[in-house]
Formats: structure tokens, C-alpha cells, sequence
């Protein structure tokens, strides 16, 4: 499936419809619900809140992500309520809701609310027709962004586009409550309900676990860990050795004095408090530590991040690909990021390639269908100083991979926490292979898209590659402004990737 900008999404006009959750009585009428909320989820509270105080702005907008799905057939309005009400019932985590509280000395403490199946409905609310998609799309867009803030709930909107004889389907949820993955089954799940309750019959649907149940047991987990834990090892290495990797990465044109190990040895610099960044398999979200509060007149002048995105290799090239790497002795997500760390060198003259990968933690079947953040983050850093041929890059990249496993066994942010760790990383790889994922060949072949929100940061760069059914996708974002050494990263990666599948 394509990961696609919101302003990018190819929707076909048609009639606008916003379906609203609600319940009757609001949040007064929900029970208190003992279950802990996870790092992430808190994490990203505090930000939206403190965005909120400093900016007098709404906290945590530009953080959501969705999906979009077509449909070839004219839309039923009675289906349509039945498969967002049963979407609802099957996933805890939308009829729940986190309270942040705080103190005057910013001691925070969460408390959790959640409501019974059948309890939540959905309010249609016709917007009009467009006949334009770009207006559409600007519709879609700010109201997902206004709808999707973390500190209200619901903080996830659904719409619809219907045409004579189509109609496309809309999810959007804030981060907190989704991840990259989550809207890949969302394809097969939405699209499951619907039909079934078009058809009367009952959905083929298993049950999905709880991610309520999930961030209680993690939450507990990491609280309990310590300088002991292994994931704590593992980021102290890297860190010893590659804090830069936490900085403005050399890729940014508009900061060309943030070091980089160069062939001439390596830079001591001290670590600032700038934005922390939690991705996961294929997205991100803000969260910030310690750092000062962007003003009105700075979020004004910001402008948002541009992306690029595209099918690098087809199916064939990509089973090829995969043959070549597995003779080299390696896995194919090595071979991928073997590339990357090539053309890093070859842009950069960096000796070593240091980024930080989002790991899933879906470690247990109950979770495998389940809708949440199911994300933690390990750190990489792959030896290129004697211009490795790819075949080599690729073994050192697996085996890194390999030894870096255990960091992402612990909360990022509690990995900061023991290590006293106030920076973000700044350039983050996401791989995720998505074969498997029931409907995965369909959405693919273009019924169904997973999409973002747009993005304003100005010291990230973002780089989601996706085995898929169709071949190998490459998906990016990085700083307005920063387009030269960017490109000519990209360009050298996505060649040597098409030259290796060609050629071996």
C-alpha cells in the first residue's frame, strides 16, 4: 500500500460526509478504568499539553494517521453506521480516553476512562459536494486535524466520499491510538464490517486483544526496569559512540556544521534540548522533553515538510533482491539498509551510517489484529569507512540489526529517562513487510491507501521502505529547504538497489 501525505491522496470527489463518534452523557457517563497508560501515550499528552499552554494553540494536531479505501459499488448509509459502530466495539482502545493532570511543579499523573460496547454511536454530518480533489482534500485535512487532537476525545474522525457508483472510505486517529501497521489491517477489517453488514451476515472476524491490556502490562514492565535492563546496554553503546546521531543530520542543508564521522575522526558536541520524535513501523509523532515551546509567530513561518514517495522495485526486482542478499548472507531489510548506509557515505562522506529503528512490539499473537502503538525504538549504526561493496554492507547491517534487537524492548522514553537522554533522533528508518496482511495484494493494487498528516519539523528525516505485495516502496519526509543532499541520498539509494536487482 502507499503511504501517502494527506494533500498527495488521489481521492475522487464526490459528497463529503463526517461520521462523529459520540455517547451519550460524555466522558460524566464512562467508568474509571484502573488499567496504566503506556509511555508513549503520556509522552505524547505532555507535549499536546504544554503545546497547548505555550501556544494558546491545540496540542498534538499534524500527528495522526489514516487510512483511505475505495469502494466499487454505490454506498449504503445503514452498512456504513453498522461497520463503524461494530469498528468501534471491536477495539477497545476507541472507546476509551486518557485524562493528564497536572500540578503547579508539572508533576503529571494520568487517569484513564472507558466505555461499554454499544454505548459509543456515530453522527452523520453532511459537508457538501466537491468536484475538485484538491478542495477536498483541504476539507479532509483540516478536519483531521482538528478532529484528531489527543487531549479531547473521540481523537479520531471517519468520512466518507460517495459517487455514483463508488464511494471511498475515511479513518483517521491520532497516533496515540494507531500505528503504521494498525491501519494496514484496517483495510481488511473495515472493509469485512461493511460488507458483512451490507449482506446481513455475521463478519469473519476474530477477536482482536486489547491495547488497553497491552500498555497496563508494558507500562508496569518498563517502570520496573533499570541501568540493569539490556535494552539500557544497548542504547549506551550507541550512544558513546554515535550521539550525534541524535542531532541534525548531515543530509540538512540549512545546518552543514552539525558533525558527522568523517574520515578525519569524530567531533564531541553537546547534546541541546530540541524535539523528541517516537515513530513507529511506518510513522511518527511529537513528543517533547525539556524543550522550549515554539512561539505563534514561529509556528507561522514554518512551512510543512515536502515527501517523496514511489515503487522502487516491482515484485520481480524485489524477489531478486532478495535472492542477492540472501546469497551475501544476509536478510533482505540488511540489503536495504546495506544501500542506504552506501549512499549516506557517497553524499555525506560519513564513515559510518547511525540511525534509529522503529521495532515492533507485537511479540505475542493476541496483539497481531490488535489497534494501537505497538512501537519501540533501537538504535543502528552500520561501518562503511572502507567502502564496502553491498553484499558486505548488507551482512554488516544484518548482523547490526541483530545486536540492536534489545533496545527497542524498553520505552524510548524511559530509556531517556535513565539516561538522562534530551535529544531526538533526527534521522529514523522504518521497515515494514506487509505480504502477509489479509487484502494486503488488494490494497497494493491501489483499493486502499495508508495515510499521514502533514509535518512541519525542521531537523528530521523520515524514511519508510515497505515490502508489499507489488515490490519494494520507499516513502520520505524531510525539512522545506533541504531538497539537494536529500535527493542525491535517495537518488544514490534507490539506484543502487535497481542496479543490484538488475544486474546481481
Amino acid at each position: 500500500m502507499d503511504f501517502l501525505q494527506i494533500l498527495d491522496a488521489p481521492i475522487e470527489p464526490g459528497g463529503l460526509v463526517e461520521w462523529i463518534p459520540t455517547v451519550p452523557g460524555g466522558l460524566g457517563s464512562w467508568r474509571r478504568d484502573p488499567r496504566e497508560t503506556s509511555h508513549n501515550h503520556e509522552q505524547h499528552l505532555r507535549s499536546a499539553f504544554e503545546y497547548r499552554v505555550a501556544t494558546r494553540r491545540e496540542g498534538g494536531r499534524e500527528s495522526w494517521l489514516g487510512v483511505a479505501i475505495d469502494f466499487a459499488e454505490p454506498m449504503s448509509v445503514p452498512a456504513i453506521r453498522a461497520a463503524l459502530s461494530a469498528y468501534i466495539d471491536r477495539h477497545e482502545v476507541l472507546r476509551t480516553h486518557v485524562v493528564l493532570k497536572a500540578d503547579r511543579d508539572a508533576h503529571y499523573r494520568t487517569e484513564r476512562y472507558t466505555a461499554d460496547p454499544d454505548t459509543v454511536h456515530v453522527t452523520m454530518s453532511r459537508i457538501g459536494w466537491y468536484t475538485e480533489t484538491a478542495l477536498l482534500l483541504e476539507q479532509i485535512a483540516g478536519s483531521f486535524d482538528r478532529a484528531t487532537a489527543p487531549l479531547h476525545w473521540p481523537a479520531y474522525r471517519f468520512a466518507t466520499v460517495a459517487r455514483p457508483d463508488g464511494f471511498t472510505l475515511l479513518f483517521a486517529a491520532d497516533h496515540s491510538l494507531v500505528d503504521g501497521y494498525s491501519l494496514v489491517t484496517a483495510h481488511y477489517e473495515l472493509t469485512e464490517l461493511y460488507r458483512s453488514a451490507r449482506d446481513r451476515r455475521p463478519s469473519v472476524l476474530g477477536p482482536p486483544g486489547s491495547y488497553l491490556d497491552f500498555s497496563d502490562a508494558q507500562r508496569r514492565e518498563a517502570d520496573a526496569g533499570d541501568a540493569s535492563h539490556p535494552a539500557i546496554g544497548v542504547w549506551r553503546e550507541f550512544l558513546d559512540r554515535y550521539r550525534h546521531a541524535l542531532l541534525a543530520s548531515p543530509l540538512l542543508d540549512h545546518d552543514p556544521t552539525e558533525p558527522a564521522l568523517h574520515d578525519e575522526g569524530s567531533v564531541a558536541v553537546d547534546i541541546p534540548d530540541i524535539t523528541v520524535e517516537i515513530p513507529d513501523l511506518t510513522d511518527d509523532v511529537t513528543a517533547r522533553i525539556g524543550s522550549d515551546p515554539l512561539t505563534p509567530d514561529e509556528l507561522s513561518c514554518r512551512l510543512p515538510q515536502p515527501s517523496r514517495t514511489a515503487l522502487i522495485l516491482d515484485d520481480a526486482a524485489a524477489r531478486r533482491l532478495e535472492d542477492f542478499c540472501a546469497a551475501a548472507g544476509a536478510s533482505l531489510v540488511g540489503g536495504v539498509i546495506g544501500a542506504l548506509a552506501l549512499s549516506f557515505r557517497s553524499t555525506t562522506g560519513a564513515r559510518e551510517f547511525a540511525c534509529i529503528m522503529p521495532r515492533h512490539t507485537r511479540t505475542d499473537r493476541t496483539w497481531i489484529h490488535s489497534l494501537g502503538w505497538f512501537v519501540g525504538l533501537a538504535p543502528l549504526a552500520v561501518d562503511v569507512s572502507d567502502d564496502p561493496a553491498l553484499a558486505e554492507a548488507a551482512r554488516r547491517s544484518t548482523a547490526a540489526l541483530g545486536d540492536s534487537r534489545d533496545g527497542a524492548t524498553l520505552p524510548f522514553l524511559r530509556v531517556a529517562e535513565i539516561l538522562d537522554v534530551r535529544s531526538s533522533p533526527s534521522l529514523v528508518v522504518s521497515y515494514m513487510d506487509t505480504r502477509s496482511t489479509p487484502r494486503s495484494d488488494v490494497g497494493d493494487a491501489g483499493a486502499a491507501r495508508v495515510l499521514r498528516s502533514h509535518a512541519y519539523a525542521d531537523d528530521e528525516v523520515y524514511i519508510w521502505v515497505n515490502r508489499t505485495p507489488g515490490g519494494l516502496r520507499m516513502h520520505t519526509r524531510y525539512p522545506a529547504g533541504d531538497g539537494l543532499a536529500m535527493e542525491a541520498f535517495l537518488d544514490g539509494f534507490v539506484d543502487l538497489l535497481a542496479s543490484t536487482a538488475k544486474d546481481g
